[in-house]
């Protein structure tokens, strides 16, 4: 059986961490974490958002795609690290088993409540600004037509949003408000993903963008 192989790091970049990132979303997350690398061009780190290995959303298949890098390429153990970003929506009966084997294979676990788009909102908006009946609808999150609830807000905000194709240029210059207030809305840090809403995909930002940057 071969050994594993060095992954590839961009010049200027052999000392930096690699940040591994596998998620649910086929189009979303990746868009976002790729423009967020690009927009800040973080020496210490490298971003690799992983292209899905195995067909279908399920986390577990997700972990399968972080479990298939780890075993084809060197990593610097406590040094370089695996994340896995989901949504509570779509899995919240899986999401104990799914946080148990991250917690056993030493990935790091980002999840939104409800979904990946509340991280997206937290760019915009502090969720304490919102009224309670509202903070309940975004958790509930219902569709209208094609649009969530959460997505709604966005368009209503934004005057335009597409799943498919995230304005990562609004987005990406405003990623440390968004660690801020993804900080500030996450009433039980404790807890392994928020039961209210709100993302933990702040821990995962605060590794790519540099402190300090606006």
């Amino acid at each position: 059986m071969p050994g594993k192989r060095d992954f590839q790091r961009k010049s200027g970049l052999r000392d930096a961490r690699l940040i591994i990132i596998a998620a649910e979303g086929e189009k979303t997350e990746k868009i976002y974490f790729e423009g967020l690398k690009k927009h800040y061009q973080n020496p210490r780190v490298h971003v690799e958002v992983l292209d899905r290995w195995l067909e279908g959303s399920d986390p577990e298949k997700v972990i399968l795609d972080l479990d298939h890098f780890r075993a084809e390429y060197h990593l610097r153990k406590g040094y370089d690290q695996l994340w896995l970003v989901i949504d509570v929506d779509r899995w919240r009966e899986k999401l104990a088993f799914v946080a148990q084997a991250c917690f056993q294979k030493q990935y790091h676990l980002a999840v939104s409540n409800p979904a990946f788009e509340i991280w997206l909102l937290l760019h915009v908006r502090e969720l304490a600004s919102y009224p309670a009946e509202v903070l309940a609808e975004f958790l509930e999150n219902r569709k209208t037509g094609e649009r969530t609830r959460v997505e709604l807000e966005l368009l209503h905000l934004l005057g335009s949003y597409n799943k498919a194709n995230p304005q990562i240029a609004y987005f990406a210059p405003r990623a440390q408000t968004a660690i801020l207030n993804g900080r500030a809305a996450d009433q039980n840090p404790e807890l392994r993903w928020p039961n209210q809403p709100g993302s933990r995909v702040y821990l995962l930002a605060e590794k790519i963008v540099p402190q300090g940057n606006p």
